[in-house]
């Protein structure tokens, strides 16, 4: 499979080859948990692709962030999902990042291929310190909630408030970490590649829930 470069890295290092000694525990112990033989398993690989001043790195979504900076997300899911990106503000409101009419209304992602987000441009830090935070969603069907918010931010310049409860709803999942229905795990962020790996165990296709908190200083 051929790969493309980027800041000393390549694609294939956010590619899930092979099943490694983390899948295996997360197995064995979601077997024991949620007593079932045959857990689903979902994981999601997360970088940054940081341009500070015109020089270009890859880090982790746990770095800090300076005023200028302009950024990419790229992540790559284990299965094949539907999406959701949103971002919340300091007021609380969301805004949604993807989809979106302007980064596409198609949010069905094919497993083990690297997307972005934004899906073109990159994200900018702003003079305001701070911390940004940002919710994906991963499911195997629509989430009819997020359907919604998404035709509300449509019309509404990204922003989603009439549908904040039902996001709210739904991000808790990631608050709680772990629900009789599911286990999330979260990998040994690799500083050298700059990946964050997280994984969710459940009985079903439960919708898997990763929040991420962007700190500009």
């Amino acid at each position: 499979m051929a790969s493309i470069a980027f800041a000393g890295r390549t694609t294939r290092d956010l590619v899930f080859e092979e099943e490694s000694e983390m899948d295996v525990k997360v197995n064995e112990k979601a077997k024991a948990e949620l007593g079932t033989d045959d857990p689903t398993v979902i994981s999601v690989k997360t970088t940054l692709e940081l341009n500070r001043g015109g020089e270009k790195s890859t880090v982790l979504p746990s770095a800090e962030f300076k005023s200028g900076d302009k950024v990419k997300i790229l992540y790559t899911p284990s299965v094949d999902a539907y999406v959701y990106w949103l971002s919340q503000g300091t007021s609380g409101k969301y805004y949604m990042l993807f989809p979106t009419p302007k980064t596409g209304t198609d949010n069905f992602v094919k497993k083990n291929e690297v997307h972005s987000i934004p899906t073109k441009g990159s994200f900018r830090f702003d003079d305001k310190q701070g911390t940004e935070k940002i919710l994906l969603v991963l499911a195997s069907e629509k989430i009819p909630e997020l359907e919604k918010a998404a035709q509300e931010a449509a019309v509404s310049g990204g922003k989603v408030s009439a549908s904040a409860a039902d996001v709210n709803k739904i991000s808790t999942k990631q608050e709680n970490k772990r629900t009789t229905r599911d286990l999330v795990f979260e990998e040994d962020e690799d500083e050298e590649s700059g990946i964050e790996t997280q994984t969710q165990a459940s009985k079903g296709m439960e919708p898997m829930v990763v929040y991420y908190e962007l700190n500009h200083k």
